[in-house]
């Protein structure tokens, strides 16, 4: 078989790995429209007795909405399937502070804030005297009153932590504004800079290698986004694939500190090794 990558590493070596860690947007699909060679990708690593994982940062969506979405596009997929940014800054939360004790104002959509509460968390919407955290997500649903809530908050002496560090979400017509660019105009109005879960952080993909017992040689992490997938992934000390179907182009891995181990056009490459 002849070199697949974009690089000159040989992507054969992928016959080896046991676990696909798959990010979500500008990865598999975008917005709604799932791109080609996907279902049979799925498909094939399951018949080849691998294991695949959804792997996202975008925190605006539920993991139950999550696999609506992929249902809607032909993906049949469960609950252990994904690991988001959400379930990471929950465990955050409950690892660092008192939760139960703790009320969080959340900045986030109405699916994000039900997965909290769902966990335990104590959230609130209203500015209140004993708010001890204030948490960003990915907000679909953001007004100027969460954000001027937000601001004053900041002038307070409390943690301030958001799901993830993402600038744009990927959409059919190009990009849109994630957290981290929610975050940025925070930053501008109080001069304070949250703690960053989900990729790039390593502990996503550290918890996965955990719960199934699979060792870094045997992970791959495959996603169009530099700064988060890649990162994160070189950050765990695992195989990378930059894919080129989302927002990284071959200009911006020539420029990033964050250098895949293999580049490929879209995941269908992948195909090639079953």
């Amino acid at each position: 078989m002849k070199k697949y990558d974009l690089t000159d590493n040989d992507i054969n070596i992928l016959k080896n790995k046991e676990l696909f860690l798959f990010d979500l947007d500008g990865t598999l699909y975008n917005e709604n429209k799932l791109f080609d060679g996907v279902l049979e990708l799925l498909k094939n690593i399951k018949d080849s007795n691998k294991k695949y994982i959804f792997l996202t940062n975008n925190s605006s969506k539920s993991v139950s909405k999550y696999i609506k979405k992929l249902k809607d596009m032909g993906i049949v997929s469960k609950k252990d399937d994904f690991f988001t940014s959400t379930q990471a800054t929950i465990s955050h939360i409950k690892k660092n502070f008192d939760y139960k004790n703790t009320l969080i104002y959340v900045v986030g959509t109405r699916s994000f804030k039900n997965e909290l509460q769902k966990n335990g968390l104590n959230i609130t919407d209203k500015i209140v005297d004993n708010i001890s955290i204030l948490l960003i997500g990915y907000d679909t649903e953001l007004n100027y009153q969460k954000l001027i809530d937000a601001s004053f908050l900041l002038t307070k002496d409390i943690a301030y932590i958001a799901t993830n560090p993402d600038l744009v979400c990927p959409v059919n017509f190009g990009f849109v504004p994630d957290c981290g660019s929610m975050c940025n105009m925070l930053y501008n109005a109080s001069k304070k800079e949250p703690i960053f879960i989900g990729k790039p952080q390593p502990d996503m993909i550290y918890a996965i290698l955990e719960k199934y017992n699979c060792t870094k040689d045997k992970a791959v992490i495959i996603g169009d986004r530099l700064y988060t997938d890649i990162a994160s992934g070189l950050n765990a000390n695992i195989d990378t694939i930059c894919v080129l179907s989302g927002e990284s182009t071959i200009d911006d891995i020539k420029e990033t500190k964050f250098k895949p181990k293999y580049i490929i056009d879209d995941v269908s490459i992948l195909n090639k090794l079953f």
